[in-house]
């Protein structure tokens, strides 16, 4: 590769009918500039991309760390879930062991309570039968009573002289069993003189 040391250093020997040396020398003097400036600009470069891959080489050693922290949060992550889904578990056995005590709680306080109820109700029951009876012995009481008082008023004469002459009659037999007991009562003691 021709650098722009070797164009300076580089001579042409004269000829008689050859090009002009100015021009000649104008034309090196370009052509060492321009590649100076590309030397130049290839150092700059050669520098950039230096620098870049120090910086790529520090990303990748970046990149290795990200991934390894990555890792270790995606491991930190699954035991949290683990030990959040076996916490999650051992809250849920719980929870349905503690609702099978409450529910065999509350069926075995149910079904007391429903003997209860059935005894107050076979109570009430009798209780009611006893009260029927007792009504109807105290109908057919009323009733009875009723009924007497329907033949005593039937019996009841409807005017006043019906009334006297009965109530006459009745005294009369009412005097006549009197006497008859007093005639009875005289002879009894004479008797026994």
């Amino acid at each position: 590769m021709i650098t722009a040391s070797d164009i300076r250093k580089k001579r042409f020997e004269k000829a008689a009918f050859g090009y002009k040396q100015e021009d000649i020398d104008e034309f090196l003097v370009e052509l060492e500039k321009e590649l100076s400036d590309m030397d130049s600009e290839r150092d700059d470069a050669n520098n950039k991309i230096q620098i870049l891959a120090d910086k790529v080489r520090e990303y990748m050693r970046d990149e290795d760390a990200v991934k390894d922290a990555l890792l270790g949060a995606q491991k930190q992550a699954h035991h949290v879930i683990a030990d959040a889904n076996e916490r999650a578990e051992k809250i849920l056995a719980e929870a349905q062991e503690k609702a099978d005590a409450l529910l065999d709680e509350a069926t075995r306080q149910h079904e007391i309570a429903m003997e209860k109820n059935r005894a107050e109700i076979a109570r009430e029951k009798e209780a009611l039968i006893i009260a029927q009876q007792q009504v109807s012995e105290f109908k057919k009481a009323l009733f009875d009573m009723y009924k007497n008082h329907l033949e005593l008023v039937s019996s009841m004469p409807e005017t006043f002289e019906e009334a006297v002459s009965d109530s006459f009659e009745d005294n009369k037999s009412d005097y006549a069993s009197e006497s008859e007991t007093e005639a009875l009562t005289e002879e009894a003691p004479e008797s026994e003189e």
